[in-house]
């Protein structure tokens, strides 16, 4: 049989050599009949494949860039105010200025002597009278509850009639009656609520809030602050009149609020300073009295918010009083409501937090930031009268900062006010140019620092963020922040060495921004925990970095956001070399993580006109492949969690993740979005070409793994690990193809991939496809014929063998009819020395299986093959490859 064999093949070989040197002879007298080259180029056409059209350059537009941004924060405050202040509450002082007690004893005087004093008084009297009366018939029950009341309120109701009727022909008369009755329904109501609980508190507030508006619009309506005055009167004194002593702090706090209100609402129209005044007397009073006398530390929570709303209440009316004055006297200001009212507050704010820690000071540190902040406000509307408003708010504001520093009674704070201190020097040192005030002022900010280390060993406050240590270093960061900001924006006014000043503040703000942020996060939080807060906390930093390049010119800002990416790259570095078996997003890490992409891709955006060209790609680039890490390693670890059984669920997702990256980079889409547009060459050219050569290698590497597909039985080419490495080969073929023809090619540099970049794409395409073969052939026989699967065993199975000399044989089949009929010599060429592998495997290796089966049939099978291949794919002759023409695929019959 070997004889035989032997004998066939000698005699097809010299056919072989016979028929080619017959097709050369006739090749050789073809070229002597064809034309000479000047009857070519008389007119014929060109030979197929000779002329390729040019390609047209392709041009893309850039995305516009925000050329404006907002005006921040940083230059409210850019000028500083050079008039002295004029004096709060009237008009400029003179020598003929009557002082506060003949003031006051002038009005009193007229109260009682000018006007209809009878009707005055007599409303007065009568308004005690009926409120004494209604305390009488409450203790002794002389008649039913309910006909007293009504009988009370008709009789309000009557004389607020009485008075809108005589409104025109007698204007004073008329407005004490509506005022006196105004307060009568305020006590009715007021009683009827509190003492004999005819109607639920809630709705008898709802009343009082109509009387109040009845009586702000009435007053308003007919310009008469009398009206007003009194039914305020009538409102404050109402609760006091028809109290017995006891009752609810909170239904007397609402109350007043509501009455409040009132005030507020009025003095959104009219500027009058009595009725505001007899509203801040009435209230405060009251509630110091009722502070001084009831007042318990269980009492906080239901005292403090009436507290602070009745503060805003008269604080939003003293812009009001100086912005409705008449345009004569705009700038006029209310001096004890601007100064009255922060510094009552802050006495009853003393007495309500006395014995908490931090309390007055963190109240001291509030009120300045509020007082700040309004007067910032105020300065960026510009509002005509409110100059001298302004100055007085920022006053304010200073000296309530100043004065939570000694409050807080800690070293840190001290530190930081220092700090802050020098932030406040630089900035006067650059208005004013003066240089030992500006460097002492950076001195000073370094004390600081020094003088915080040196205060870490006493004792921490319990309250997270709000404490020495953490908002003591924050503090001293803003500081060194803000001057960093302040030296760079002003350089034109520094001398030459300290122009460089702003980059060591930079570095220093942050250090301390970081530092207190990560401490206070690791001395409140667990390990389980710290990690993600810590993540989150860094992601708004850098983001917050983002925000102020926008908003701020702050160019120096570019520099450390750069380092955002390659922290992220150490972090997930990190967590792969300490349990790469874990997912990324475990503990709570999944919104961390997305959240800190998002953040580099907007620091990318903001930043792109501030970094370089090459860096910007670079770093999209970079950006890109870590997204496509953290992805693929977190859907490993969900698909294996998911599918309990080998590891092979694990590594498919290695390629399917991946692949699935490569495909949608390598959509067809007409008008990709940002970045895609704006950086193609990193998300169309060199991320997915990197991506591909992953996949290739993941391919070959998987090649050895067993592929167990537990809890699914194996089953050849239709399972979880084949299909998933077909998957990943069919992706770099759609990548290649697409990155030659797709039009978002025109958007790069190049149209794509050259000739011969395609060759070696299809051929280590091809090398993939021939590993992947022989790794399911191993895999098949390794189930199927219960071979195990090492390298030992599989050498010695004849079996596996034999199916490997077969697959090679057809795969060189393949390549030698491909190139054959393409006539190209370097693909018949691999091919033929793939079948001279095979022949030496059968003579080295497969012959020494004797007397099997397996041996029989590769030898066999191989060559009958041989023979075909022999017949169907002869050498083909030298010279040019085919031209690829413009319109064909590069892919087209490739292997």
């Amino acid at each position: 049989m070997g004889f035989a064999a032997g004998c066939l093949l000698a005699v097809t070989l010299r056919l072989r050599r016979r028929m080619g040197d017959l097709e050369r002879r006739i090749a050789l007298l073809e070229r002597l009949n064809e034309p000479s080259p000047s009857t070519a180029d008389a007119g014929f056409p060109a030979g197929d494949g000779l002329s390729t059209p040019m390609p047209g350059k392709s041009e893309h537009e850039a995305d516009e860039r925000e050329i404006q941004a907002e005006d921040g924060a940083a230059g409210t405050f850019a000028k500083v105010f050079p008039e002295e202040f004029p004096r709060i509450g009237g008009t400029p002082s003179s020598s003929a200025v009557p002082s506060t007690v003949e003031v006051w004893s002038v009005r009193i005087r007229a109260f009682f002597t000018e006007g209809n004093v009878v009707v005055r008084i007599g409303v007065i009297v009568l308004f005690f009278g009926v409120a004494f009366l209604l305390k009488y018939a409450a203790e002794r029950n002389a008649f039913p509850v309910e006909f007293r009341l009504a009988v009370v309120a008709v009789g309000a109701i009557a004389l607020l009639a009485l008075g809108w009727r005589l409104r025109l022909r007698r204007s004073g008369y008329a407005l004490i009656l509506q005022g006196a009755a105004v307060g009568i329904l305020y006590v009715t109501l007021f009683v009827a609520a509190k003492l004999y609980h005819l109607i639920p508190f809630p709705l008898a507030l709802g009343f009082m809030v109509a009387v109040v508006a009845l009586s702000g619009w009435l007053a308003v309506l007919q310009d008469a602050p009398s009206l007003a005055a009194f039914g305020a009167v009538g409102g404050f004194l109402a609760p006091i009149l028809v109290s017995s002593g006891g009752g609810s702090h909170v239904m007397l706090f609402s109350y007043y609020l509501i009455l409040n209100a009132g005030i507020l609402g009025i003095a959104w129209f009219k500027a009058w300073r009595a009725l505001n005044l007899i509203g801040f007397v009435f209230t405060f009073t009251i509630g110091s009295i009722w502070g001084r006398e009831n007042y318990h530390p269980a009492y906080f929570g239901s005292t403090e918010p009436f507290l602070i709303l009745f503060f805003l209440f008269y604080v939003a009316i003293t812009v009001l009083f100086a912005h409705r004055q008449p345009l004569r006297l705009r700038g006029y200001v209310d001096g004890t409501l601007t100064f009255g009212v922060p510094i009552v507050v802050f006495a009853l704010q003393a007495r309500m937090v006395r014995g908490m820690d931090w309390g007055l000071a963190y109240s001291a540190l509030t009120m300045g930031g509020f007082y700040i902040g309004l007067a910032a406000l105020l300065w960026r509307r510009a509002i005509i009268g409110m100059r001298l408003l302004t100055e007085a708010f920022l006053a304010l504001g200073v000296v309530f900062m100043s004065l939570a520093v000694p409050l807080a009674l800690d070293g840190r704070w001290t530190a930081a006010a220092w700090a802050l201190e020098g932030a406040a020097l630089v900035w006067i040192g650059v208005r004013q140019n003066r240089t030992p005030v500006r460097c002492f002022g950076l001195l000073l900010q370094l004390g600081a620092g020094a003088a915080f280390f040196h205060a870490l060993g006493q004792p921490t406050g319990r309250i997270p963020v709000l404490n020495g240590v953490c908002s003591g270093g924050l503090l001293i960061s803003l500081a060194g922040l803000f001057s960093a900001a302040f030296l760079e924006r002003h350089q034109g006014r520094l001398r030459r060495w300290e122009r460089w000043l702003h980059f060591p503040m930079l570095i220093w703000g942050l250090a301390w921004w970081f530092g207190s942020g990560l401490n206070e996060i690791s001395r409140r939080l667990s390990w389980k925990h710290e990690r993600w807060a810590s993540l989150t906390f860094a992601a708004f930093s850098f983001g917050g970095m983002g925000i102020l390049c926008r908003r701020v010119a702050w160019p120096s800002l570019r520099y450390p956001a750069m380092f955002w990416l390659p922290l992220l790259g150490l972090l997930v570095g990190l967590r792969w070399t300490g349990s790469p078996n874990r997912h990324l997003f475990a503990d709570g890490f999944g919104l961390p993580w997305v959240l800190a992409l998002s953040v580099h891709l907007y620091l990318l955006r903001c930043f792109e006109g501030e970094w370089r060209s090459g860096f910007l790609t670079l770093w999209h680039l970079a950006g890109l492949l870590l997204t496509a890490f953290v992805l693929t390693w977190e859907s490993a670890w969900a698909v294996h969690r998911v599918v309990e059984g080998g590891r092979v669920w694990w590594t498919i997702m290695w390629g399917i993740t991946p692949g699935a990256a490569v495909w949608s980079l390598s959509a067809r889409c007409r008008k990709p979005p940002w970045p895609i547009r704006r950086f193609p060459w990193a998300y169309l050219k060199a991320g997915p070409s990197l991506l591909a050569v992953f996949l290739l290698l993941w391919s070959l590497s998987t090649t050895v793994v067993t592929g167990d597909p537990a809890p699914l039985a194996y089953l050849p080419v239709l399972n979880p690990l084949e299909i998933s490495q077909t998957f990943a080969l069919t992706m770099i073929l759609k990548w290649a193809r697409n990155s030659q023809d797709n039009p978002q090619t025109a958007l790069s540099d190049s149209a794509g991939p050259s000739a011969s970049i395609l060759r070696i794409i299809h051929g280590a395409v091809s090398l993939g496809v021939f590993v992947w073969l022989n790794g399911m052939t191993a895999r098949t026989i390794h189930y199927f014929a219960g071979v195990p699967f090492t390298v030992s065993a599989l050498y010695r199975s004849m079996p596996f063998q034999a199916a490997v000399a077969i697959l090679w044989t057809l795969f060189a089949l393949g390549a030698m009819v491909v190139g054959a009929r393409r006539k190209q010599r370097a693909i018949w060429f691999t091919g033929a020395v793939l079948l001279g592998m095979v022949v030496l495997k059968l003579f080295f290796i497969d012959l020494g299986g004797s007397g099997t089966v397996a041996r029989i049939v590769s030898f066999i099978a191989v060559g009958v093959l041989m023979l075909f291949i022999g017949y169907i794919s002869p050498l083909p002759p030298r010279g040019k490859s085919r031209v690829r023409q413009p319109d064909e695929s590069p892919t087209t019959r490739s292997v």
